[in-house]
């Protein structure tokens, strides 16, 4: 008789056990921390009390704060630009332009060069500028908004072209251009300007729109520059390079830590350190789920630390 009740005993916790998981219920847990203000030399404490069958933590530092956890996009950001340039040698007058393209598909033909829109940003900037025949003096350039141009979920791709006439005579005009540096940067504040890319990493390449076979030559791979060689060309040519593709305000969402997972046993607590001073917003975010679907919880609690 003994054996049955222990039994009956066994098949009803079983059964509540059973019952339970199978009742969805909301996540109802409460987050406290000890003091006001902590030093970033402190570990902050985070206070449970309830329970949740996973825990996600959202620090509230840069880059892992819960607002932007479904953050596609940056917004407010001013695309800016500038490089430098030398002119050499030569006569020819505005032989290279520089251009922007939010249609460009990538194809680097003379085909998909053509048949893209591109909009001339060369008067946003300041060039180098040399007598004929003379060696121009490195230029910087000031930065410059290009933002007015941008189509929201587009890319963008810049190009300098260049444009050498045929010289009226066997003396050779085309000119040979130096860019030393190239600067793209998304600036959203005096103190938050986030690089896009530079010279080097632009990705630059090279397009003959007219003769293709002849002299003239875009060199890409020098350690100080690009540039333009037109190798003391007597017919008129027409020479691109272009960027990459890029995605100035693309921007990766913002993720959490997973704390507890659902294994796991009940969390009481948990610590975290801010290296950094300042105010943040923890989020935590408490999910409950089992076969019949999720349910979740949101809770945000202040931390200063000095």
């Amino acid at each position: 008789m003994s054996i049955l009740k222990k039994l009956l005993a066994i098949a009803i916790v079983l059964s509540t056990f059973s019952c339970t998981r199978d009742e969805l219920l909301d996540p109802v847990v409460d987050v406290s921390i000890d003091k006001e203000v902590y030093s970033t030399e402190d570990s902050v404490e985070f206070h449970f009390s309830g329970y949740a069958d996973m825990i996600t933590f959202y620090s509230g530092e840069k880059g892992k704060e819960y607002k932007n956890r479904n953050r596609l996009e940056l917004e407010g950001g001013d695309l800016i630009l500038n490089m430098e340039t030398q002119v050499l040698y030569g006569s020819q007058t505005d032989n290279l332009k520089l251009y922007l393209s939010t249609d460009f598909t990538g194809e680097y033909t003379k085909e998909g060069v053509e048949k893209a829109t591109w909009t001339d940003i060369s008067d946003r900037l300041t060039w180098c500028v040399a007598a004929g025949g003379a060696v121009g003096v490195r230029t910087i350039s000031d930065y410059a908004s290009v933002s007015d141009l941008l189509v929201s979920g587009k890319p963008v791709y810049f190009a300098f072209r260049y444009v050498g006439e045929k010289p009226p005579s066997t003396t050779p005009t085309q000119r040979t251009w130096r860019i030393y540096q190239f600067n793209i940067q998304n600036k959203f504040s005096e103190t938050e300007i986030i690089p896009v890319t530079d010279r080097v990493n632009a990705g630059w390449t090279s397009v003959s729109i007219s003769n293709p076979g002849g002299k003239g030559v875009w060199f890409l791979t020098h350690a100080d520059m690009i540039y333009y060689n037109p190798e003391s060309n007597l017919e008129a040519v027409e020479k691109w390079v272009i960027t990459k593709r890029f995605d100035p305000n693309k921007v990766a969402p913002d993720n959490g830590k997973a704390i507890k997972k659902y294994p796991d046993n009940q969390m009481s607590s948990f610590k975290y350190n801010f290296p950094e001073s300042g105010e943040y917003e923890v989020t935590f975010v408490f999910v409950n789920s089992n076969y019949k679907g999720i349910k979740e919880s949101v809770k945000t609690i202040k931390v200063k630390v000095e």
